[in-house]
C-alpha cells in the first residue's frame, strides 16, 4: 500500500552538479559495486523471495488517492548501446515505465510522478539519463479519459556492475492540488547478469555511541565512506559515499543528514552539505539502504592530511568518522 509522507524537507531543485566552498553538491553518477565497504552484512530478502510489506514487484499496480488512481512500474528494459546519448564507457542504460491509470468515472488529471532507482546492497542511485529527444509535455499536468492511462518513460544509467542486482524504485505520486506525495516502492533484479545468491542488506558494522568511526564503516544507521580526490590544483574535488539504513517498516523520509567535512588537525571547514540542497533525498523503502556520491571543494593543503566528517541527523544527533584526504 501506498504512504504518505508526512514530513518533506523543503526542496531546492539544482540543474547539474554546483561545487562552492563552504556547500557542496553531490554528484548522481552511479560508482561501481566494487568499492570497498567495511561491513557486516545481515540478511536481506533477495528479489526471488518474499519483499517485506510496503514494497511490491515491478507489474504490480498499487493504489494512489483511495483507489482513484493506480500506479504501476512495468520493469526496467536494458537499451541498446547508443540508443541513448552521453552514456559513459562500461554503463549501459535502462528504460522503466510508470503507468498511471485513471479508476474514476471521469476525466482527471493525472499524479504527477518523481521516480528515484537505487541497486545494490548499498541502495546507490542510479542517474537518469538526459534525452533530448524526450518531448517536455510529460512534465505538463496531462487529462486521462475514464479508464484510461497515461505511460511516462524513465531512462536509468547503472553500470555493468549492476546487472543481475535488486534495484529498488521509490515512486513519488502527487495528485493535483496536494503538496505531500503518496510513496510506492517497487522491487526486482536487473537484466543481464546472475541473480545469484540473495543481496546482503542493511550493513551493521560498528555499534552506535562509539566516539570517532574510521571512514568507510557503519555507525549505528549511517556509513561516510573515504574520500577520493580528483581533479588538479585549486580546482581539486573530494567525493565520498554517504550511506543510510531504513531499519524499519515504515519509509523514511529520506537521507536526511547533514554532513560537515573539516580538513587538517586545526578541523578547518572544508565543506558543509545538506540535505536535499545538492543530492537527490527521495524517502527510503522499508529495510532498505540509501546511498548518495556527495562532492566538494578541496584545499590544496589538506591534500594527504586527516579528514573529519561529522554527520548529522535530522534531529541533531551527531556521528563522527575520520580518515585521510586522498
Amino acid at each position: 500500500m501506498p504512504v504518505r509522507l508526512r514530513h518533506v524537507l523543503p526542496i531546492v531543485l539544482l540543474a547539474g552538479t554546483v561545487l562552492i566552498s563552504g556547500c557542496a553538491d553531490s554528484d548522481s553518477e552511479p560508482k561501481a559495486d566494487g568499492q570497498t565497504t567495511s561491513s557486516t552484512p545481515a540478511a536481506r530478502p533477495s528479489p526471488s523471495t518474499v519483499l517485506p510489506d510496503g514494497i511490491v514487484k515491478p507489474g504490480t499496480p498499487l493504489p494512489v488517492g483511495d483507489g482513484a488512481w493506480t500506479v504501476t512500474l512495468q520493469g526496467f528494459e536494458r537499451q541498446p548501446a547508443g540508443a541513448v546519448p552521453g552514456v559513459p564507457a562500461g554503463s549501459s542504460a535502462y528504460r522503466a515505465r510508470v503507468t498511471v491509470a485513471n479508476q474514476r468515472e471521469q476525466v482527471a488529471t493525472a499524479p504527477q510522478t518523481a521516480v528515484t532507482a537505487r541497486y545494490g546492497a548499498l541502495g546507490r542511485t542510479a542517474a537518469e539519463a538526459t534525452d533530448s529527444s524526450a518531448s517536455s509535455s510529460t512534465d505538463e499536468p496531462q487529462q486521462v479519459r475514464p479508464n484510461g492511462s497515461v505511460d511516462r518513460d524513465v531512462k536509468l544509467v547503472l553500470p555493468e556492475q549492476a546487472q543481475g542486482l535488486p534495484v529498488t524504485v521509490t515512486v513519488e505520486a502527487t495528485e493535483e492540488g496536494l503538496a505531500e506525495p503518496e510513496l510506492l516502492f517497487f522491487e526486482g533484479a536487473l537484466p543481464g547478469g546472475t541473480a545469484a545468491s540473495p543481496d546482503p542488506q542493511a550493513p551493521q558494522g560498528a555499534p552506535a555511541g562509539q566516539s570517532v568511526t574510521p571512514l568507510g564503516q557503519w555507525n549505528g544507521q549511517v556509513r561516510v565512506g573515504k574520500v577520493t580526490v580528483s581533479g588538479e590544483g585549486a580546482s581539486r574535488t573530494g567525493s565520498l559515499e554517504l550511506s543510510v539504513v531504513n531499519r524499519s517498516g515504515d519509509p523514511m523520509s529520506g537521507l536526511g543528514t547533514t554532513l560537515r567535512i573539516l580538513t587538517g588537525q586545526e578541523l578547518h571547514l572544508a565543506a558543509t552539505v545538506r540535505p536535499v540542497y545538492g543530492y537527490r533525498d527521495a524517502a527510503i523503502a522499508p529495510y532498505r539502504t540509501a546511498t548518495q556520491t556527495v562532492s566538494f571543494r578541496v584545499p590544496e593543503t589538506a591534500i594527504g592530511g586527516p579528514v573529519t566528517v561529522e554527520a548529522i541527523d535530522a534531529g541533531g544527533s551527531k556521528v563522527t568518522f575520520e580518515g585521510t584526504l586522498g
